[in-house]
């Protein structure tokens, strides 16, 4: 396990910032591989929390799509489920890389849908 000072580097070589520190001391850093999608980092300390938010509505936007009655704000995608991790920087990489595959891999026409 790395310690606090290591990983934050390592966060930072990754792409990750600092974004806010909460009462419990909780650091939440960010990362924005494209201007839609956000993946966060939750460090405790002990632990770590990753979860991502895609701004649909901002995106919808500019293909020139729509959802309901056109309304981009708060028109956010993110997962069900956040995923608790190892604090380690190899965790990280892996749920940045699982989640990037998946939405790449995303075929809105593929027929198995």
């Amino acid at each position: 396990m790395s310690d606090g000072r290591q990983f934050r580097e390592e966060l930072d070589a990754l792409g990750f910032v600092p974004m806010q520190k909460d009462r419990r001391g909780v650091v939440q850093y960010a990362r924005r591989p494209n201007r839609y999608l956000t993946e966060w980092l939750h460090d405790d300390g002990e632990k770590a929390l990753f979860t991502w938010e895609f701004d649909l509505g901002e995106f919808c936007e500019y293909a020139g799509w729509q959802i309901g009655a056109a309304e981009t704000s708060f028109q956010i995608l993110y997962p069900q489920f956040d995923v608790e991790i190892a604090r380690d920087i190899e965790s990280v990489a892996i749920e940045v890389q699982r989640l990037e595959q998946r939405l790449n891999g995303l075929d809105l026409a593929d027929p198995a849908l």
